[in-house]
Order: structure tokens, then C-alpha cells, then sequence
């Protein structure tokens, strides 16, 4: 049905109910077509909500379920009210069994509300869920039971029950009307249209429902009567709420400034909520005049409800830790982690190698255990991509970024899981090696520039690159027999030197510096010397060389950058 015969079809009846106030007489048939004209009108209702549950947003289709839930709620009253005077034929017992039904029909819409889908939310906002929504049903039917329940069974009275009724149900209109009139001026767009309906349809309900609640204390409402036209036109409000958004594009606004204030508030709201608890219980033992009875029934009530709502607010608080914990790991992790290629970025290696130069030093002191004396070591290697300007100059920088992300994933396989690889600057890149042997640092070395050399680089699909790297390494500690005497700094630049080597006997190759004796010789120059000074001479350092995979160009006199097509061949 479309929306123009849905609205006509909803102004039928109600327009046709309130015909029947006015020229039927009080009796069944009056009651029967009054009965049966609001369950089709909330019938139509629910209709129209559902057809707003189906949306890519899953925040606005929590909102209209909520709502359609509301209304479902609304219909099962209505329908037990039915069933009493239509099916049974007799007048509906006050206290009326679908009371709490009425109560709680209002709490999803409350929940609709809280989830605020007009407000564009990034991925780290908590957002109302299924505890939010337990906790507040949890309060609403405590409230019920509290003010209302006492005078239908522990201490029947039926004027007393009548009037505990309205106070609650006029304080729940009253807390519903005024949160949607408030979400309705904060917001703006297309939102602010469905907002603005439904405050209006609230407002409508809450008079027409206390005035009827009212009339019921006083033995003057019926079915058909004066006070069932408000009430038809308060659920055909409800239907326009969900037919204007079929109408309207639905976006979320983007959050204003002061949204995270007034979301600590609603938190907030819900600690007081909770702490209300012990003052109601107060409240009942110390200054209500009720009964004996009462009063016991109402402290059980809160003691039990305590209990209930303090073990959802503390799966809920685990949850947020749970979140929170995942969070920091993964803040933790991005600050740690080169965002082009993924591998570690240079605060990874600050905040690891105070920890990693502890723990070999230990494994060199003369108190430590023999089965520690083996792969004890801790090696650096400088890896440099050679010929790395040429590519981008050629090809522009975004090919270079993905030459870089593909050298970081080959060296990553070359290399053992307790490697750490590092994202040393521009086109160089650091693996520090732990609890490895200084004899088999050519190995790795090795590994690396296997990995990187012997097959070209894809770039995009349709280019190919030879590519190969540049290495210099050292090991930590430098001497054996005196592990402190060098420090880890000293030892990375002598990395970075045997890598100047390298480059400069013809790239494509290791070169690793290793210490001619086990401890340092009386009268060494101190090793802290300017950034010019030749350490590896003043540590009288010897020489490992590791030449790299010969490369398919050089026998043709290629430049060191060829770049071919890569269906060449094909």
C-alpha cells in the first residue's frame, strides 16, 4: 500500500471511530467496533514502522525497531482489553492484567531515543546496546512494581492501585515527551522532521492516555466513549511518524562539539538511576506510611533489584574494559607500526632494546647458566634498497611506495618470527636479530639478500623491477668478555658503516663487522668520537663479506635499474 492510501486509509479510521462516540449508544456493539477500530489502527501502525527497519544504517534500524517494538506492545494491550470485553463479554478488572504491558511499551521507545541515529558516531563511540536497554526496562518495571504491585496483591486496594498507576504512567509520558522534545531542537535535517512528529504523537498519547487512565479511576471511561477519539488520533500520529521518514532521506549530521558532555551525562543519569535504588528503599523502611507489608514486600523488591541491575552494570563495565584493552592495544600497536609497509617504526626499537640489551648482557655475565651460552647474541642489520631514486624518478613515488611495502614483506619472510623488522627511514630498514649466534650472522644476511634479489618486483601488474639491497651488519654485545664496554648505539653505527661499505664496493652484497679479540685492548680509543670518526678502525674490527645474487642484467651492461614490462616473454 502506498503511503498517500496508508494516511487516507488511517484518517478513515479514525474519523469513523469518532463517529461511533457520537451515534451509537453505550453497549456491545459499541464496544465491539471500538475494540476492533483500534486494533486495526495499531495493526496499520506497526505496518508502517516496519517499513522503515529495512536501511544499509544499522543504527537507524535499531531506531525504528524499537519503535515498532513499542507499538507491538501497545497492540498486545489493546488486544488482552479485547479479549475481555469482546471475546468474554464482561467489563476489564481494575487492576487489569495488561497494566505492566502499558508500563513497559513505552521503554522501547525511550531506547529508540537513546540510540540517537541522527548523530553521525565514529567507530570508538559506545552505543547504546542490549545491556543499555536491560537496565533501563530493569529500572521502569522496578518502578512499577515499587509504587503499584503492592496495592493489587500485598495489600489490595483498589483506589490506592488506580492512583500509584497514573503517577507512574504520567511520569513515564512526562520523561519520554520531554527527551524527544529536546533530541527534536538539537537536531537538524531530514531528522528533525521525524523527530518533530514524534514529539507531537507523544504528547498527544500522554494526554489522551492520563485523561483515559483518569476517567477509568473515576468509573467514567468505556469503550466508545469521548476519550477514545484522542487516543485514535495519538496512534495515527505514530503512523505518521513512520510514514514522513519514508519520505525523508535519513542521514546522520555530523556530532557537535559538546556531544562527548552530553553523552557523559546520560551515563551519568544512569549511575543516579541506579543509585536511587537505596533512597527508595530508605524511602519504604523509614518515612512511608504504608503498611507493614508494603514496606517489607518494597525493601525485598529493591534488594533483589540491586542485585540485578549492579550484575548487568558490571557485565556491562567488563565489556567497556574489554573494548577499552582491545583499544589501547591496537593505539598501541599503530604507534608502533610504519603505516606504509606495516613492518616497526623506530619508537618499536626504543621501547624494546633497553629490555633486549638487559637480557643479553645477563646471558654473557659469569653467573649465567650454561645452557644460556648459545644463541645469546644480538645483531643489526641496515638494509638499504639499492637504486631506490631511480625508480621513483622513473615511475613516480607512488611505485616506489609499493617497491617498499614488497622489500618489507620479502625481508619479513626471510627472517625468523623473533626478528623484529624495522622501519629505519626513507628506503632503509633495520632487523634486529635476537637470541641469535654471532658464527651464523652471514646466514641471515645471506637469506635477505636471496629473498630480495633473485626475483624482480610487480608493481601494479604491468611493471617489472629488479631490485636488490645493500646490507651491513655488527653484533651486540661487541666484545665478549666485557658486554657493557660498547655501547648498543656504538654497535648500530657500526651497522650503518659496514652498510656504507657495502654501497660503496658495488651494492648487491653484506658486509658485517666482527671484533678481532673477546675484550678491549689496554689504551683503545675511546669509541664515542664524532660522527666522522672511522670506528671500525679504532675497534680494529674484521671484515665479513656476502655477496648478493648475481643479477640478470649485468651481463648485458644494463643499467642498475631495469625496468620491463611484465608480460615480456609471454
Amino acid at each position: 500500500m502506498t503511503r498517500d492510501k496508508s494516511w487516507w486509509l488511517i484518517c478513515a479510521l479514525v474519523v469513523f471511530n469518532a463517529g461511533l462516540c457520537f451515534t451509537i449508544p453505550r453497549g456491545y456493539l459499541l464496544t465491539t467496533t471500538g475494540n476492533i477500530t483500534q486494533c486495526l489502527l495499531l495493526a496499520v501502525v506497526l505496518v508502517c514502522l516496519l517499513a522503515n527497519t529495512r536501511g544499509p544504517d544499522p543504527r537507524t534500524r535499531l531506531f525504528w525497531r524499537l519503535m515498532w517494538l513499542g507499538c507491538a506492545l501497545w497492540f498486545v494491550a489493546q488486544g488482552l482489553w479485547t479479549y475481555f470485553e469482546v471475546v468474554l463479554r464482561q467489563e476489564v478488572p481494575n487492576p487489569f492484567i495488561g497494566d505492566v504491558i502499558l508500563i513497559l511499551h513505552l521503554v522501547p521507545f525511550m531506547g529508540a531515543l537513546a540510540v540517537q541515529p541522527h548523530v553521525e558516531r565514529d567507530g570508538q563511540t559506545t552505543q547504546p546496546g542490549a545491556l543499555d536497554f536491560a537496565l533501563l526496562v530493569t529500572w521502569w518495571l522496578y518502578l512499577y512494581l515499587f509504587v503499584v504491585i503492592p496495592w493489587q496483591f500485598v495489600w489490595p486496594n483498589e483506589a490506592v492501585y488506580g492512583h500509584s498507576f497514573d503517577v507512574v504512567f504520567f511520569l513515564e509520558h512526562f520523561v519520554f515527551v520531554v527527551c524527544a522534545g529536546a533530541i527534536w531542537l538539537r537536531s537538524s535535517g531530514s531528522w528533525r522532521v521525524v523527530y518533530r512528529m514524534l514529539f507531537v504523537a507523544g504528547l498527544v498519547y500522554a494526554l489522551a492516555s492520563v485523561a483515559s487512565s483518569l476517567a477509568i479511576d473515576f468509573g467514567k471511561y468505556y469503550t466508545g466513549s469521548v476519550y477514545d477519539p484522542p487516543l485514535m488520533v495519538a496512534m495515527a500520529c505514530f503512523a505518521r511518524v513512520g510514514l514522513v521518514a519514508r519520505t525523508q532521506t535519513l542521514r546522520a549530521e555530523p556530532a557537535k562539539a559538546d556531544q562527548d558532555k552530553r553523552d557523559l551525562w546520560m551515563s551519568g543519569l544512569a549511575v543516579v538511576t541506579i543509585l536511587s535504588l537505596p533512597a527508595m528503599a530508605g524511602w519504604a523502611l523509614y518515612y512511608s506510611q504504608a503498611p507493614a507489608a508494603v514496606r517489607s514486600f518494597r525493601l525485598l523488591l529493591t534488594l533483589i533489584t540491586m542485585m540485578i541491575l549492579g550484575t548487568l552494570a558490571w557485565i556491562k563495565q567488563h565489556r567497556l574494559d574489554k573494548k577499552l584493552a582491545r583499544v589501547n592495544r591496537e593505539l598501541r600497536e599503530d604507534a608502533l607500526t610504519d603505516v606504509l609497509t606495516g613492518a616497526r617504526n623506530r619508537r618499536f626499537l626504543n621501547a624494546i632494546i633497553d629490555g633486549d640489551v638487559r637480557q643479553v648482557v645477563r646471558s654473557y655475565s659469569p653467573t649465567a647458566p650454561s645452557q644460556g651460552k648459545r644463541n645469546r647474541d644480538l645483531v643489526f642489520y641496515i638494509i638499504d634498497t639499492d637504486y631506490f631514486k631511480e625508480v621513483n624518478d622513473r615511475y613516480g613515488h607512488d611505485a616506489g611506495d609499493k617497491l617498499l611495502v614488497e622489500m618489507a614483506r620479502r625481508i619479513s619472510s626471510a627472517i625468523r618470527h623473533s626478528d623484529a623488522l624495522i622501519r629505519w627511514g626513507g628506503d632503509e630498514f633495520l632487523v634486529a636479530s635476537r637470541y641469535t649466534n654471532r658464527e651464523d650472522s652471514a646466514t641471515l644476511a645471506n637469506r635477505v639478500l636471496s629473498f630480495v634479489g633473485q626475483e624482480p618486483f610487480e608493481i601494479e601488474g604491468c611493471v617489472s623491477i629488479p631490485c636488490t639491497c645493500s646490507i651491513g651488519w655488527a653484533v651486540f654485545p661487541w666484545y665478549e668478555e666485557d658486554a657493557e664496554s660498547i655501547p648498543c648505539a656504538e654497535v648500530l653505527r657500526l651497522a650503518d658503516e659496514a652498510l656504507y661499505q657495502a654501497k660503496k664496493a658495488g651494492r648487491n652484497q653484506a658486509v658485517g663487522l666482527l671484533p678481532t679479540c673477546k675484550e678491549p685492548a689496554s689504551g683503545t680509543q675511546d669509541s664515542r668520537g664524532g660522527k666522522h670518526d672511522r670506528l671500525a678502525e679504532q675497534l680494529s674490527a674484521r671484515t665479513v663479506r656476502t655477496p648478493g645474487p648475481a643479477r640478470r642484467d649485468s651481463a648485458k651492461g644494463l643499467s642498475p635499474v631495469k625496468v620491463t614490462p611484465a608480460t615480456q616473454g609471454i
